[in-house]
């Protein structure tokens, strides 16, 4: 009976539980369901975003998911607020590397001024553009707004701001506010915003006079003002609410001086950059027990201190983690830094640092990264074992000396750099640790790798820089045949002579880099066309002996093959090129055929022409074999800055579509050819031509006077001629270095695109006169217009070309006298004058003499120093000069031996000395007696008017 009522007892309960469980499930479920259709989507607003999706292209199918059928609530980008189902979050940033967008080319929709509640909205990175609406400002309840990197958008003012009073993340990044002069008080009555960025954004700090800084209610904690123009006018509104400031970043603008006292204040600021303006002196000393720095960058500025003064205004600063103080004027010795005791980044290189690192500097066993390259640091290595932490070591163009036997204690390190210093022996087993090594520079040392054919390294590299690294080095380092992902790989200069293994042309298929030049290699290169996922942006197998034909070698930026012995037709480059092809250099080959032309239009498949190489900028095919004429289809080519066709067999007429289509060259030469006709006019529309060489040519004619307009040649450049050119029309992120070498007579002038301007027309046909309107051509370095059959006169002008270093003139049919202003060219080096019909007396000046009498000869009626030939006036001149010279003489001797003989006889015989001081008594008084007569008479007549 008992267990009968238990069980009656438990199903009771499990009933009551099940009702219970039944009416919590049902209500749950309940509001589940008014939860779910509370959060539905509005159909107005439902229907404005199709309706704005209509109006879009949207090839990838970023908004697949806005649909009809399905609730707006849940598509991409789309949020709704649980409460009013209203949309609060609209995210239309294309993170995808995809080009085309949905939203390229439209301007900001209107119907998003419609959508009160809103309070996030992204729109970055979408390719939109117009102007900012004002009616911005009607999204009142906005809290995150980005419209960063919207390249295309500008507006005039930021007024509309003042009105989301809410918001506390504004990024306006990359968009114009050029024209926006309101910019600091819109933001600053805003007390929300805590995160505001404005990087270039082309700000000024030009603000209306009305403006007051002390009004301001902001108070930041991130601020981004990088790569704008700000000037030191920022500075009271920055340092007004510096209390909250944690993040500030004021790189790249145009800040000038000494930082102001206030930045010693923000005890609050973790992180501030002022790198990439022109900052002097030091920074202001942070006040005792505020710093709370953890990052400070300040490179790329005037900073001319001394190292220590500048770490003394830190000392405060003892959270400091990082630090970039590179590219300034630091000046004095390496520092004890052991007192920063969480400084784990630091970079001082390119400053005028000296001495050694100091012994305590061994201390500071915490560091991760060190970069001092660029100083004149000297001495031993550090000793590496005191610094197990370090992930990046940069100490190249140094003075450090002995080996680097102890970077096996640095197993963390990823990059390594000790290229341009005084190190030694290197071996295998020093690098067996180094397994996490990502990057290896040993250039420009003088190492002895101590590294058996057979050695595998732990480590597989991104980036190889051994270029002139080593001695002794005459065969290919094998070990590099065991890294296969690299992308930067430079052995020039090793001294490899014979074949590379065939395995080393499986390069990596990430290769973007390969300089192998200025060794003696041997051999073919093999078809690398279809070697690589992208086309490498630099190939240099310069200055070898490589052979055979153009090797099958795709760049998208510099290829350089010059100075090797490649053979074959030059219509086989058609293969090799790619159109984004920048620079190519096949001089000194021998190469034959003619330039390949094409009539192909830049329409549809690009043609394999060199027509087709619209992005080249730099072509050099001289000293070759190419015969016939420059091919049509090079105006195509409108971004050339270097076009040298020279020492071929080239002819016809110079086109003119090299004036008209390639306005932007800057070196022209066609020299060594068998170009015939006039010197065409259009060249003088070349206004930054600083090369022109047509030299050795048949061009006949009269020398342009329009070359008066070749306005890059008028500008004086007072930097002397330097040896080597750094070109870089191509990449800001490679430069070659190619000397130029123009031949003037007996000289070679080795130019710089940078900072010489030269003109070689000699060995032609040109007739007429020299144009005086050449003189205006001040920025020359140098002329020659030698071996043609030029008449008339020197110019009298040519004194005014003051830069010149180089003047010959020789070989021509010039008359007259030389020109006395020729003695102005303070500069002058080199002068040939020979071989012409110059008539007269050579002007004198200390230059002029200067010169070896072979500058004037062949010129029967030129005469004067040096010459041996004196003119006949100067005979004349010279027999006068003796006859005045004996004449001043005998005056003389004849007044030293009157006055002694008349002084020794008066001395000698006391009756005529006498006699002679009596007759002076007499004269003395017959002159007083004279003089007292003449006053009384005069006196006398006086009183008689009166």
């Amino acid at each position: 009976m008992l267990r009968i009522f238990s069980f009656g007892l438990l199903f009771v309960l499990i009933g009551i539980l099940a009702d219970v469980g039944l009416g919590i499930g049902l209500r749950l479920g309940a509001t589940a369901i008014a939860t779910e259709v509370r959060i539905r989507c509005i159909e107005r607003e439902k229907q404005a975003l199709l309706s704005f999706k209509e109006g879009l292209v949207d090839e990838y199918g970023h908004l697949s998911s806005w649909t009809i059928k399905q609730d707006c609530c849940k598509w991409r980008g789309i949020k709704c607020s649980n409460q009013t189902s209203h949309v609060i979050k609209l995210n239309l940033q294309v993170t995808s590397r995809v080009w085309d967008d949905p939203l390229r080319g439209i301007q900001i929709p209107k119907f998003l001024y419609s959508l009160h509640e809103l309070r996030h909205l992204d729109l970055s990175q979408s390719n939109v553009n117009g102007s900012l609406p004002y009616e911005l400002g009607n999204l009142t309840s906005l809290i995150y707004l980005d419209l960063g990197e919207n390249f295309a958008v500008m507006t005039t003012t930021l007024s509309w701001l003042t009105h989301l009073t809410s918001l506390r993340h504004l990024d306006l990044s990359y968009i114009d506010l050029t024209n926006v002069t309101d910019w600091v008080p819109s933001v600053s009555a805003n007390p929300s915003l805590k995160k505001m960025i404005l990087r270039r954004c082309q700000l000024s700090s030009i603000f209306p006079p009305h403006i007051s800084f002390s009004n301001s209610t902001v108070s930041f904690i991130f601020l981004d003002l990088s790569d704008n123009n700000l000037n030191a006018s920022i500075y009271p509104w920055l340092l007004e609410p510096s209390s909250s400031l944690v993040h500030l970043d004021l790189s790249n603008n145009a800040l000038r001086g000494v930082l102001p006292s206030g930045f010693g204040s923000m005890g609050s600021l973790k992180y501030l950059e002022i790198s990439y303006n022109e900052l002097e002196g030091g920074i202001p000393k942070f006040t005792e027990n505020r710093c709370s720095l953890k990052s400070l960058f300040l490179y790329y500025n005037n900073l001319n201190v001394e190292l220590s003064d500048f770490m003394q205004t830190l000392s405060e600063c003892i959270s400091l983690e990082r630090l970039d103080l590179s590219s300034n004027r630091l000046n004095g010795s390496f520092v004890d830094f052991t007192s920063f005791s969480s400084l784990k980044e630091l970079d001082v290189s390119y400053n005028s640092l000296n001495g050694s690192f100091p012994k305590s500097f061994e201390k500071f066993s915490i560091l991760t990264s060190l970069s001092t390259g660029g100083n004149q640091i000297m001495g031993p290595m550090l000793d590496l074992k005191a610094f197990p932490f370090f992930e990046t070591l940069n100490l190249h163009r140094n003075q450090l000396s002995e080996t680097l036997t102890n970077i096996k204690y640095l197993p963390r390190l990823k990059y390594l750099d000790v290229s341009s210093n005084y190190f030694g022996t290197l071996l295998a087993d020093d690098m067996m640790n180094l397994t996490e090594l990502r990057s290896l520079d040993l250039s420009m040392n003088s190492l002895v790798l101590n590294i058996s054919s057979d050695w595998i390294p732990p480590f597989q590299l991104d980036a190889i820089q051994l270029r002139s690294c080593c001695t002794s080095v005459s065969v290919f380092p094998n070990w590099l045949l065991t890294q296969t992902n690299y992308s930067y790989l430079d052995i020039s200069g090793l001294g490899i002579s014979g074949s590379l293994p065939q395995r080393f042309w499986n390069l990596s298929p990430n290769l973007d880099y390969l300089n192998v030049s200025n060794n003696g290699i041997r051999g073919r290169v093999p078809n690398l066309s279809l070697q690589f996922d992208y086309n490498p942006t630099f190939i240099d197998l310069s200055e070898n002996d490589f052979d055979g034909s153009i090797p099958l070698l795709h760049s998208s930026g510099l290829l350089l093959l010059s100075s090797n012995k490649f053979s074959g037709e030059i219509s086989m480059l058609c293969e090799v090129c790619d159109w984004h092809l920048r620079a190519l250099d096949l001089s000194n080959n021998m190469l034959s055929g003619r330039i390949p032309d094409s009539n192909n239009h830049l329409f549809g498949q690009v043609p394999n022409s060199f027509g087709s190489l619209v992005n080249i900028k730099e072509l050099y095919l001289g000293n070759n074999k190419l015969f016939g004429e420059l091919p049509s289809s090079l105006k195509n080519c409108t971004r050339l800055i270097s076009l040298d066709v020279g020492g071929n067999s080239l002819i016809g007429e110079i086109p003119t579509w090299i004036a008209e289509n390639l306005q932007g060259l800057t070196l022209l030469s066609l020299r060594l050819n068998d170009f015939h006709g006039d010197i065409p006019y259009h060249l003088c529309n070349l206004s930054s031509l600083q090369i022109l060489d047509l030299s050795i040519n048949r061009i006949s004619g009269t020398i342009p006077k329009c070359f008066e307009n070749l306005t890059h040649m008028t500008q004086v450049n007072y930097s002397t001629s330097q040896l080597f050119v750094f070109s870089y029309g191509i990449s800001l992120d490679y430069f070659v270095l190619r000397p130029l070498r123009i031949r003037i007579d007996s000289i070679d002038v080795l130019n710089t695109l940078g900072l010489v301007a030269t003109m070689d027309l000699s060995g032609n046909e040109l007739s007429g006169e020299i144009p005086s309107e050449i003189a205006v051509l001040k920025g020359l370095k140098a002329l020659n217009l030698s071996r043609n059959n030029l008449t008339e006169v020197i110019f009298k002008q040519i004194g005014q070309m003051e830069q010149l270093e180089s003047l010959d003139l020789s070989g021509n049919k010039l008359l007259g006298e030389i020109p006395s202003t020729l003695s102005q060219l303070s500069y002058l080096s080199f002068l040939d004058l020979s071989n012409n019909k110059l008539s007269g007396k050579i002007p004198k000046g200390t230059q002029l003499q200067s010169f070896n009498a072979s500058a004037y000869r062949a010129n029967p009626e030129l005469c004067g120093p040096p010459l041996p030939q004196l003119c006949s006036r100067d005979n004349f001149e010279d027999m006068d000069g003796q006859a005045n010279i004996w004449f001043h003489f005998n005056i003389c001797l004849g007044f030293v031996s009157g006055f002694w003989m008349t002084c020794s006889t008066l001395l000698l015989k006391q009756s005529w000395r006498d006699a002679y001081f009596t007759f002076l008594i007499n004269v003395k008084d017959n002159i007083y007696v004279t003089f007292v007569v003449i006053a009384a008479r005069v006196r006398n007549c006086i009183d008689k008017q009166f």
